[in-house]
């Protein structure tokens, strides 16, 4: 796992998927929201949604705090562009790669690091406050 922390952008394939987001905007979130799917969730795959995820909240005024310099601008930038039903598709793109069938959930707790599960939990209650 090319990973050197728990938190979303602490891995390379969140920071390589930035390029995307840079030139798809709001649709590369939902594509990378809408990815995991309901199969079996690839750590890349997972790794992508969680920074995506963190993005969407950010987007709603709940930051992590852990953001790039070029996420937090994107987020100023076009934060306006991303709805609650954004929100809702993060939210459960978080559950699923918390779940059994993530390859980023057995890595992390194989790795015996529950930071990476209070890590989640924060990103699904910054999502939760956007949605009241």
């Amino acid at each position: 796992m090319g990973a050197w922390g728990y938190l979303p952008f602490e891995n390379d394939d969140a920071l390589d998927w930035l390029d995307a987001l840079e030139a798809g905007g709001a649709e590369a979130i939902r594509g990378a929201l809408a990815a995991p799917g309901n199969g079996y969730i690839e750590a890349p795959e997972g790794s992508i949604a969680i920074a995506a995820a963190d993005i969407t909240a950010a987007c709603q005024g709940n930051l992590s705090g852990d953001l790039p310099e070029n996420v937090a601008d994107w987020v100023t930038a076009h934060g306006a562009e991303l709805t609650a039903e954004d929100v809702e598709m993060a939210l459960v793109a978080v559950q699923r790669i918390a779940g059994e069938k993530s390859e980023l959930a057995e890595l992390w707790d194989d790795l015996d690091e529950p930071e990476w599960r209070e890590s989640l939990d924060d990103l699904s209650e910054r999502l939760r406050l956007a949605l009241r």
